[in-house]
């Protein structure tokens, strides 16, 4: 009868007792299986990339093989460290059916990633206004994480004000100042993508398209990324010599039915929009399902553009033409850096700006 993976035997040469029935190894029983001391395995089994490449994997397979699991508390207590890594948004359920696609598939990827290095995620829910702050008080205080994630940056956002002086470690989605050189002196990581670039890509493909009046959703100006975006926008009507007609873009939104009022009240507009740019494939969506009750044809007759490239995208119809952010990529660099600055052994490049791509599908197209 086969032995169970629980319950390998193991050489005595190990110095571990053989037999279907042996304990888990201590760490000071797996450093001597290794032949290293237990600085050099526990070091090893968090990946130090101080511990040689070929001394780390071979500790790592040998722990596996050895179903060793580490004493999590205990570790913790010596470290004094939480394992613990934690995610903060102004909105973790945003819309009416309390999802939230975009995040969904960012913190897919970030989760997916923090157990990589066997850690934990914390989901904090802030709201901006006066007891924001409280939030990131009970996580720093507190010390219920190691560092933290945010996202949804604003121009002169208090939350960094407050972390740069308690020099908490943290990581950004998203710059931490709307100026670029500014922002790439920050002390502390972030990760962006160039919605300025992805805009104008946006807009200038409508323009190639033959159109002049363009909608605009959800240019709201609390946000950095929007702001990038509506400045793309502007930038490159100015470019093509198009006057810049405030009228057409509308502040705030972020629902699918945010984008379809939005968008009905630009089309009842005495000269209403011929295309829509939508800040994100959320509003996108809603504004097609507007256009069509407004007897717009979709595609041939009236293009409607997104940013995100999220996976309803392909499934709604006509599918969406939209601006692609490497999302996952953007998730998983976000704890690398995170865990690299905790870890003291950073990433060679803290500030990364990533480029999005323009996806061209039936919602821009003519036939």
């Amino acid at each position: 009868m086969g032995e169970t993976p629980m319950a390998k035997s193991v050489d005595n040469d190990n110095g571990l007792s053989p037999g279907p029935h042996v304990e888990r190894p201590t760490l000071a029983e797996l450093a001597r299986a290794a032949g290293v001391n237990k600085s050099t395995a526990s070091r090893a089994l968090r990946g130090n990339r101080a511990i040689g490449t070929e001394t780390r994997e071979r500790i790592q397979q040998l722990a596996a093989e050895l179903n060793y699991e580490p004493n999590a508390s205990a570790r913790r207590l010596f470290r004094a460290q939480t394992d613990v890594l934690a995610f903060t948004s102004p909105s973790l359920t945003r819309g009416n059916d309390g999802a939230d696609p975009f995040l969904a598939e960012l913190l897919s990827a970030v989760t997916s990633e923090a157990a990589r290095y066997h850690q934990d995620v914390l989901l904090c829910n802030t709201q901006a206004g006066p007891e924001e702050l409280e939030t990131y008080r009970r996580v720093v205080g507190g010390h219920h994480a190691d560092g933290l994630i945010l996202m949804d940056l604003r121009p002169d956002d208090p939350r960094l004000e407050y972390l740069r002086a308690k020099g908490y470690p943290h990581v950004l989605f998203g710059r931490s100042a709307l100026d670029m050189e500014e922002a790439r002196h920050y002390a502390y990581p972030w990760v962006e993508v160039d919605n300025r670039a992805g805009a104008r890509a946006g807009t200038r493909h409508m323009i190639e398209l033959g159109h002049t009046r363009i909608g605009f959703l959800g240019a709201d100006e609390a946000y950095i990324c929007e702001l990038d975006r509506l400045a793309g926008y502007r930038d490159t009507l100015a470019a093509a010599d198009i006057p810049y007609d405030s009228g057409l873009c509308t502040e705030g939104g972020i629902t699918q039915e945010d984008g379809y009022r939005l968008t009905r009240h630009l089309l009842e507009r005495a000269e209403p929009p011929t295309a829509i740019f939508a800040a994100s494939d959320v509003l996108a969506v809603g504004a097609m399902r507007a256009a069509a009750d407004a007897g717009r044809t979709v595609g041939r007759e009236f293009p409607v553009i997104g940013f995100d490239d999220l996976g309803l995208a392909t499934f709604v119809s006509p599918s969406l033409t939209t601006l692609r952010q490497p999302i996952e990529y953007a998730g998983r660099m976000l704890v690398r850096l995170l865990i690299g600055m905790l870890r003291g052994t950073p990433e060679p490049e803290a500030h990364l700006l990533l480029q999005p791509e323009l996806i061209v599908r039936d919602s821009t197209r003519r036939a």
